[in-house]
């Protein structure tokens, strides 16, 4: 069992590394648009656009992660009265169960729209026209991430109820 936490750990933080990757892939297109326009009046006419679609990527790519770092909002309200560790254990494994439930169902969804959306070859309503499955596939594959290391905290606390 320990051997699948970690992997799936490690499969997150790749995905910290990629939500970061597009974060300076942002500041890049941002910084390419302010420098062509201040020095040749000229524009990229796409950075908008794949800021909007780079911070869509950085956000999902993100979740798992933060999950695993303990940093999503948590309310605490009911948790921190419980002075047994077995019932606040217990109480745990039943929150993200029903989390990963939720994130499983919206990654099944987005696979949906990623398929409906290449099957059509629907595209941006823009300069570019992008394929919209390629921008989409970003929030499949983040909730895909996020199920995974909610699966993950649940072995974890099944190990630890042990």
């Amino acid at each position: 069992m320990e051997k699948i936490i970690n992997l799936i750990e490690k499969i997150s933080k790749i995905g910290a590394y990629i939500s970061a990757t597009f974060m300076l892939l942002i500041v890049a297109i941002i910084s390419t648009e302010i420098f062509l326009r201040s020095i040749f009046n000229k524009s990229l006419l796409i950075s908008d656009e794949y800021s909007a679609y780079f911070m869509v990527a950085s956000i999902f790519f993100g979740l798992a992660y933060t999950l695993r770092e303990g940093k999503h909002i948590k309310i605490t309200i009911i948790t921190s009265r419980i002075k047994n560790k077995t019932v606040s254990l217990i109480l745990d494994i039943v929150v993200y169960l029903i989390a990963f439930g939720i994130s499983t169902f919206a990654c099944y969804f987005a696979f949906l729209m990623v398929n409906e959306t290449r099957t059509l070859d629907m595209r941006a309503d823009s300069i570019a026209e992008t394929p919209l499955w390629i921008p989409e596939i970003s929030v499949f594959l983040g909730f895909l991430l996020l199920s995974l290391q909610l699966l993950a905290m649940i072995l974890r606390r099944i190990k630890n109820y042990k």
